[in-house]
């Protein structure tokens, strides 16, 4: 059974994924579920880009149990679709 540090760790390490996404969506990110269907300013994709595609990225999603590979694909195919907006959280 894991303890809770470890799930701690987990559910801060998907935030930051799901921020990140959020961001290079250009869409509100909501902690606890999906933010309301609201556009922000594309301000902080480069960064959320950058860190999705990166070692880091791929560390952490390996210390939560992610693929970040499949997560920044799906961010990639959300932001070329422009997909439903609820889809980053």
């Amino acid at each position: 059974m894991e303890d809770g540090p470890v799930l701690g760790a987990q559910d801060l390490i998907l935030a930051v994924f799901r921020l990140a996404v959020a961001d290079y969506l250009g869409i509100w990110y909501g902690h606890d579920g999906p933010g309301p269907g609201k556009r922000t300013s594309a301000r902080y994709r480069d960064a959320a880009q950058t860190f999705l595609g990166s070692p880091w990225a791929v560390y952490l999603g390996d210390l939560a149990g992610l693929s970040a590979t499949a997560i920044w694909h799906e961010a990639r195919r959300l932001h070329v679709s422009d997909g439903p907006l609820e889809s980053a959280a």
